[in-house]
């Protein structure tokens, strides 16, 4: 299906071929990253991380080279401080 992961917006446009800046990724975005594996539209999937941005990135590498078949993410783990701002994300008013 598809391998995703985050670009800034602002970012210029990569080389062909070259690999992200993990540095730059962990210091913008989150120094803990998850892979997330979508096998089927059944809801087979699953969730792997905490890990650096290097990790999550080899990782989802290895599983989309065997099966390309499934959607893998790399996604950023972070959570807003303090818990209020994350509640007011969800809260309808």
């Amino acid at each position: 299906m598809a391998l995703i992961y985050p670009v800034l917006a602002d970012s210029p446009e990569p080389e062909e071929g070259s690999a992200p800046d993990f540095a730059e990724l962990e210091t913008d975005l989150s120094d803990q990253w998850l892979v997330e594996v979508a096998v089927s539209e059944d809801g087979d999937d699953g969730c792997f991380g905490p890990l650096t941005a290097r990790e999550a990135w080899d990782l989802a590498i290895a599983v989309d080279s065997r099966r390309p078949e499934w959607s893998v993410s790399v996604v950023p783990l972070y959570a807003p401080e303090p818990a209020d701002e994350l509640i007011t994300l969800f809260d309808e008013d």
